[in-house]
């Protein structure tokens, strides 16, 4: 009866999510006042045509500039109220997810998904993490946390009324649920039930039974919630070209909050990659993580440019594009990472389902989106009153090239798509190809962050900026050569990521030092400077900073990354970088629902002990997969990292041991990154309710 339950609220959530997208539209608006008259040419072709050219015309009509009245659709929304449905379709949304969940937690295998993905012998933690983690049990999460995001909106509405037009936005937020629960139920329905259940399931994916893994896909979709309310807010202003200030400012929480859930999704993806020594590095590029990196790389791009909307209103119709590909490549991605359209991913990484109805719904969605944004552009009045050498100007380059990036990852992504459609050939684009291809637009991008923020508003000068960069300038030069001196035969692009890091790095720290004890207009009070710094600026430092720490990081486990595959013996010792392990053999061990093979290893520096690592190879019955779960060490040194195999020919055990150095500057530099983030947002929310604005830097 529960499943039922869940079904039938899907059912209705699906139907309140049309009836809320048809209401707060334009045409709602038509059919509820049939004599409803707009102003100039639109009133002439209302009388001679019909409403569909009524509604055009509303959509595209220059803006009014006299003093007098206009009357528009989205006035004769002003007497509805606008809470009921999006507190109706949260609370369906909320009960459908809860119905899934508690039909996993119970074991209940008269419905398939359940069978497919959960066994009686599943930690009750991994059969909710389960529920969530299929195709449909995500979607169905993305349209809870989705419906979520519409009230925050609302009450964020009602406390700052920063929104000209809420009635629309909660118009294209319906219509983004009702497709997400069309998908829901025609693509697979997670409620069906089967004639004949089978006595037990077939057990939870292995590689997803991973702590870290349970908060992804909550993350994840958290991200792409926020990014929806941006979408939806960019549609509801293109029509009457309302992208100004207020505009940004109301989206610049939406802004961080999906850019901090998206680049910790993106941290907990690359970890898992990392400790899963069988999925390679610390960055697999495949679609699902793919997936995640397109909309924060152009949700980076979007932040960029609404701070410049913000500050000058400059750069409006390449904010309201990248506002609206930021979501469509979250969308887009997702479909990517849960259809089986990708043949060389591994096993466990595609999903079942061909997911046509989530194809779909993206294709109508996104192609009147741009079709809406190349009507409306036009209308967009541009205030580009900068020079080449801005921080405008900075800011947009920069933007571009995250787009680029974001491009690269695409084509690399789809391309083995195209080539299967075309002729049949599967082929697979791996780390080479991506790294190859964005390693100059990453390095173009460092050396614009470094610049940026010691630009000023509008118009700088070349010289000025020369001085002002001089100690940066030097410093990386140094440590490029530094670098160079001891590995003389490296490859330049590292060596160019290292001193790049260096340039940003000096960059961000002489730029505070410059504010806060140079600047004319600062006190002797640094904790007042600090203040009139405001909170963009410094979670933009952090975050410089972190990128910066993360590519040197990157960089130079490349470049000195040492390895040991050996077969080891019970005492055995090895020896790698600063470090001495000792063997001390394999234990089997029972788990909650696999045999694992633990292997013990005590790490010496020093000839002291500092630590035990404890590598594994699970095996898990039900499903008959074995996985490898590594042992890592973070010294400050670098990453130990320790991964067991089967015997070996002379009955020891394959042992693989690698030590990357400064691998904890890319989890270090991911934090940073991240905290600039938080800090933004939650700064910037406290001021709001203090109304206590900062000026931007």
């Amino acid at each position: 009866m529960i499943a039922e339950t869940g079904h039938f609220a899907l059912i209705l959530l699906l139907m309140l999510g049309c009836c809320q997208a048809v209401i707060f539209s334009p045409l709602g608006a038509l059919m509820r006042r049939p004599s409803l008259h707009v102003t100039g040419a639109g009133s002439a072709i209302a009388a001679k045509t019909g409403p569909w050219q009524t509604i055009s015309a509303f959509l595209f009509s220059p803006l009014p500039t006299g003093p007098g009245p206009a009357t528009s659709p989205a006035s004769s929304l002003s007497g509805i109220p606008i809470w009921p449905l999006p507190i109706l379709i949260c609370l369906l949304a909320i009960g459908a997810q809860g119905s899934l969940i508690y039909s996993f937690i119970i074991s209940d295998f008269t419905l398939p998904l359940v069978t497919h993905y959960s066994h009686s012998s599943t930690p009750v933690l991994y059969r909710i993490a389960a529920s969530i983690s299929p195709d449909r049990g995500a979607t169905l999460l993305w349209i809870t946390l989705t419906s979520l995001a519409t009230i925050l909106f609302l009450l964020q509405n009602a406390v700052f009324k920063k929104s000209e037009n809420p009635h629309a936005i909660i118009g294209i937020m319906g219509l983004i649920i009702a497709l997400l629960a069309a998908s829901v139920l025609f693509d697979g329905d997670p409620f069906a039930r089967m004639a004949n259940p089978p006595l037990d399931g077939q057990g939870f994916d292995p590689q997803s039974q991973d702590i870290l893994d349970i908060f992804y896909s909550p993350i994840l979709h958290a991200g792409l919630a926020g990014l929806s309310i941006i979408f939806a807010a960019t549609i509801a202003a293109l029509p009457r070209a309302r992208l100004h200030r207020s505009w940004a400012e109301m989206l610049r929480p939406w802004a961080l909050l999906s850019w901090t859930l998206l680049g910790a999704a993106m941290m907990i993806s690359a970890y898992r990659a990392y400790a899963e020594q069988s999925w390679g590095n610390w960055w697999y590029w495949d679609a699902s993580e793919n997936a995640v990196l397109l909309p924060w790389l152009l949700a980076t791009a979007f932040l960029h440019c609404l701070a410049v909307l913000e500050k000058t209103e400059a750069l409006k119709p390449w904010t309201a594009l990248l506002a609206l590909s930021a979501f469509g490549a979250g969308w887009f991605g997702t479909f990517l990472a849960r259809s089986d359209l990708l043949g060389p991913l591994p096993a466990s990484l595609r999903a079942s389902g061909d997911n046509a109805v989530l194809l779909i719904g993206f294709c109508l969605l996104f192609a009147g989106a741009y079709y809406l944004f190349s009507r409306a552009a036009g209308y967009l009045r541009e205030n580009a009153d900068f020079t080449l050498v801005s921080r405008e100007s900075a800011m947009f380059i920069n933007s571009v090239l995250l787009a680029v990036a974001a491009a690269i990852v695409m084509i690399g992504t789809v391309y083995p798509l195209f080539l299967r459609w075309l002729g049949g050939t599967i082929i697979t684009v791996g780390p080479p190809f991506f790294v190859q291809a964005l390693m100059p637009v990453t390095l173009a991008m460092l050396l614009l962050m470094g610049l940026s923020p010691t630009l000023r508003w509008r118009v700088d000068g070349a010289a000025s900026v020369g001085r002002r960069m001089k100690l940066a300038l030097i410093l990386s030069i140094i440590v490029t050569l530094f670098v160079w001196m001891r590995h003389i035969d490296a490859p330049p692009l590292p060596l160019l990521g290292i001193g790049l890091a260096a340039w940003v790095v000096t960059a961000a720290l002489g730029d505070l030092w410059e504010k806060l004890w140079r600047h004319r207009d600062h006190g002797e009070s640094k904790y007042r400077n600090v203040k009139m710094l405001g909170p963009r600026y410094l979670g933009m430092s952090l975050a410089h900073i972190g990128m910066a720490l993360l590519i040197a990081g990157g960089s130079a486990s490349s470049l000195w990354e040492e390895q040991a595959v050996l077969s080891a013996r019970t005492g055995q010792s090895i020896e790698i970088g600063p470090y001495n392990l000792q063997y001390e053999g394999v234990s089997l061990l029972p788990g909650e629902n696999f045999a694992t093979r633990k292997a013990k290893f005590i790490v010496y520096r020093n000839a002291q002990p500092v630590s035990e690592l404890y590598p594994e190879v699970r095996y898990y019955p039900i499903r008959g997969v074995e996985t490898k779960e590594s042992a890592i060490w973070h010294g400050r040194d670098g990453d130990l990292h320790v991964s067991i195999g089967d015997r070996a020919e002379d009955s020891g055990r394959i042992v693989d041991v690698r030590f990357l150095p400064m691998m904890p500057w890319v989890w270090a530099g991911m934090l940073l990154i991240l905290l600039g983030g938080v800090i933004n947002m939650l700064t910037r929310m406290i001021l709001l309710f203090k109304k206590n604005g900062v000026p931007a830097p």
